[in-house]
């Protein structure tokens, strides 16, 4: 039995992943930090739309986390993989779990939290949920879990309840760094000028406009039922989780650097991911009253508002970038 606590990714009840807060709780078990993993966080699209009936929440692109820069900047590495074939079968999995775990390793497992007794979501919902598989009694087919987001130490599973529920894994492994982040300068750099991202930084407040612009002409359908709601947060909780982990990896970054710039832009991120949750709440509130355009009109003002302030965040943090003449070489610190 591995002996790893749970601990939470951040200080928010729900802006939080449960895949981060597993990675969180392994990275801290071997000390270890991992929010270099958010450097690609301030990035946002808005998809076109699918189909007439695609939810207009649904159409969020969000980045995820970076497992590249987990290895390169905290030397863990975290191989995520979908369950198919032959990984569908119980034999795989309980040799998986029995070989990683006298390894002395944990296994992260990810499954329909429809089928778990202590989620939220019990019975009521079919979403994806991820623990830490840190022990197994495979004569008794029995597996332990350690659910960092609802805050379990161990939990004692029929294995055979998980496995029909389970759709995906992770693996973890320990490896060698080849970057570090007190080169605060270059990290920065790299993290917003990277011409392999998706999308560059100058592109980000036209996406959001799209978005708020969007939710004003359109809205989301009227539905006050609870599972409308529950479908609503769980996509749009995307958006503020994005932006408290960018906060947190310009926090790592500020740690060594002290610099006043990435201080607010940090304490700037964290206050939009906070202002996005409330936004949702709202959107959640128009919906089940009707979808009224009134509502609309108030929550677009206050959406624009939280995208003025990322624009301009985001901004002050290029130009920060721009200072830097070749790598680690920082031109003026009076930012």
């Amino acid at each position: 039995m591995l002996n790893i606590a749970p601990i939470k990714s951040t200080p928010y009840p729900t802006l939080r992943s449960c895949i981060d807060d597993c990675i969180q709780s392994v990275a801290q078990w071997q000390g270890k930090d991992i929010k270099c993993m958010y450097g690609n966080a301030w990035q946002m699209s808005f998809a076109e739309q699918q189909s007439p009936d695609q939810p207009l929440i649904e159409r969020l692109a969000l980045p995820r986390i970076s497992t590249d820069s987990l290895s390169a900047y905290h030397g863990l590495m975290f191989n995520y993989i979908e369950r198919k074939g032959l990984a569908m079968e119980k034999d795989f999995m309980l040799d998986l779990l029995e070989r990683r775990l006298s390894s002395g390793m944990p296994v992260l497992v990810g499954f329909d939290s429809y089928d778990c007794p202590w989620c939220v979501a019990f019975r009521r919902l079919h979403t994806s949920h991820a623990c830490l598989a840190v022990g197994l009694d495979r004569p008794g087919n029995i597996i332990y879990l350690t659910d960092a987001y609802y805050g379990k130490e161990l939990e004692a599973i029929d294995f055979n309840i998980l496995e029909q529920a389970c759709h995906f894994y992770a693996t973890f492994e320990l490896c060698d760094t080849s970057r570090s982040y007190t080169d605060w300068e270059t990290t920065l750099h790299e993290m917003l000028t990277n011409p392999a991202h998706q999308v560059q930084p100058g592109e980000v407040a036209a996406n959001l406009r799209i978005y708020a612009d969007t939710y004003l002409h359109t809205g989301i359908p009227a539905d006050n039922s609870a599972e409308a709601g529950s479908r609503l947060k769980l996509y749009a909780n995307a958006l503020p989780i994005s932006r408290i982990r960018f906060s947190q990896f310009l926090q790592l970054l500020n740690q060594e650097a002290s610099v006043p710039a990435l201080s607010r832009a940090a304490e700037g991120y964290r206050h939009a991911g906070e202002q996005w949750d409330l936004i949702n709440q709202f959107m959640i509130k128009v919906m089940c009253s009707g979808n009224k355009p009134a509502g609309r009109v108030k929550i677009h003002r206050r959406m624009c508002e939280i995208i003025n302030l990322e624009e301009q965040l985001l901004e002050e943090l290029v130009q920060l970038t721009m200072q830097v003449d070749g790598p680690g070489k920082f031109i003026n610190k009076h930012y």
